[in-house]
């Protein structure tokens, strides 16, 4: 059980992804949280959020006692909101997480200075220190979107708006180089290297005797029975596995390397 907690609020993050809302996602999450409180004899209220900022003043007001946050979130926060990494979770038909910066093929290869589109931007400092590696140093200017594809169009078209280059996940790459109409018209300059994965975390301060190994062995046996595998589909997860620890160290030195 968790100690003298009325609600005990799970925090799901999923950076500047236009569909990681209450609204649209808070009833797929909550099938989750569900499962999970079932199996911990305690219940478990989700919120879902996009924005980091947003999430840091909800741990703040309402003490969420797990997250699914990503690495970037975990990375720039972990020390101040007491998160220690239980799970990462692997998600539906991704291999690995890797990023890829995508320009008009008739442009050159540096973007020292440039602007690129992600829905990554407000994880700025995560992007270009670990996802870019300083490949194109600190000046690079990152232009929050929530349609990589709106985004994609913009950069082919010329729009006055559009930003010099594209960060998006290797397997939205995947759908726009075998475009008949774009692919041609799109070349690749940065690929990263393999990148952690969305992690599940626990708010130490806020956790009480909350039993962090009981819900691990219940998150990774989830795909194993009918019910976690028919909630593991419902919000694109094929699995919860332990964390990688030595390549989240890797995006921990990257991340706060001068």
């Amino acid at each position: 059980m968790v100690a003298d907690l009325a609600i005990a609020f799970f925090l799901f993050l999923k950076t500047g992804e236009k569909f990681a809302t209450q609204e649209a996602a808070g009833a797929s999450v909550a099938q989750l949280t569900t499962y999970a409180g079932d199996k911990l004899g305690t219940k478990f209220e989700p919120r879902v959020l996009n924005d980091p900022k947003k999430a840091v003043a909800f741990c703040a007001a309402s003490k969420p006692v797990l997250g699914i946050v990503t690495p970037g979130f975990y990375l720039t926060y972990a020390k101040a909101l007491g998160m220690e990494a239980l799970l990462e979770t692997k998600r539906t038909g991704v291999a690995a997480e890797r990023y890829v910066v995508v320009e008009k093929k008739d442009t050159g290869d540096d973007l020292t200075g440039k602007i690129v589109a992600t829905t990554l931007a407000a994880e700025e400092r995560y992007v270009i220190g670990v996802v870019l590696q300083d490949k194109f140093g600190r000046e690079l200017r990152l232009k929050p979107v929530t349609d990589v594809e709106g985004a994609v169009f913009d950069l082919v078209e010329g729009a006055k708006d559009a930003a010099d280059a594209v960060l998006m996940e290797e397997g939205a790459w995947a759908l726009f180089r075998d475009d008949s109409e774009l692919g041609p018209k799109l070349k690749v300059v940065f690929e990263s290297a393999e990148l952690p994965r969305d992690l599940v975390v626990a708010f130490r301060p806020n956790a009480g005797k909350l039993d962090v190994e009981k819900l691990k062995i219940a998150l990774k046996a989830m795909n194993t029975d009918e019910a976690g595998k028919s909630v593991l589909r419902s919000i694109r997860v094929e699995s919860f596995g332990d964390v990688n620890q030595e390549r989240l160290a890797k995006a921990e030195t990257l991340f706060h390397a001068k």
